[in-house]
């Protein structure tokens, strides 16, 4: 059994939970008020700034060319992508960059990042790898399984857009990409290792129900 399917075992038990958060929800049904959405992508943005740390925290890890180029491509698409479609998205909710320079993230989103920065720097690019799995693979879960339910979800005016970034072939290649790797390195890992990662990538999991509770009550409860 490949390591993304032993990790797909814990997914199972929690990501269903995603499904039926109310922010989840109330995206894909048009509902979700926007000064919530807003919170989310000010808190999105600065989880994704400790999220590119990881990457370059494992490179230096990296024992041949092809897998430098493979994590350099990773850190810098995702710089991209943030510059190419997050920030402008955040200027579009009215944003304004004294407030992105302001945001402090929230103490549970500090708690997750600082979790995973941990793990990557004292394990190796596996291990680096599969704390970001959760985040890249949930999202790409949660907006094909959205979509499914609140067929409208993808022409709302507000939230359309989110759903399309997640379901589009090109993020799908992306995810899957990086699927592909964690499995080709846990080729000869050991039993032991295995269920070390499975525990982290479920921790992961569990951080990220929580981020989804922290951004609907606004960083409030």
């Amino acid at each position: 059994m490949k390591l993304s399917e032993r990790i797909y075992e814990h997914a199972e038990k929690i990501w269903p939970r995603y499904l039926c958060h109310p922010f989840v929800t109330q995206m894909a049904d048009g509902t979700l008020p926007q000064e919530k959405f807003r919170y989310y992508m000010l808190q999105d943005y600065l989880y994704l700034r400790d999220y590119v740390k990881i990457f370059a925290a494992i490179i230096p890890k990296a024992d041949d060319f092809e897998q430098i180029r493979f994590l350099s491509g990773e850190l810098a698409g995702t710089i991209d992508e943030t510059f190419r479609t997050h920030i402008p998205y955040m200027k579009r909710l009215g944003i304004t960059e004294e407030e992105i320079r302001s945001a402090h993230a929230h103490i549970d989103i500090s708690a997750y990042t600082h979790y995973m920065i941990c793990e990557a720097q004292m394990g190796d690019v596996l291990t680096g790898l599969v704390t970001l799995l959760n985040c890249s693979w949930s999202y790409a879960y949660i907006a094909e399984q959205m979509v499914k339910r609140y067929p409208n979800a993808l022409q709302n005016e507000n939230y359309g857009s989110w759903f399309a970034g997640y379901v589009s072939e090109e993020y799908r290649k992306t995810n899957q990409a990086l699927i592909d790797r964690i499995d080709t390195l846990a080729v000869s890992i050991d039993e032991k290792e295995t269920q070390k990662l499975c525990e982290i990538f479920e921790k992961c999991c569990l951080f990220d129900l929580r981020f989804w509770d922290v951004v609907y009550t606004m960083g409030e409860s």
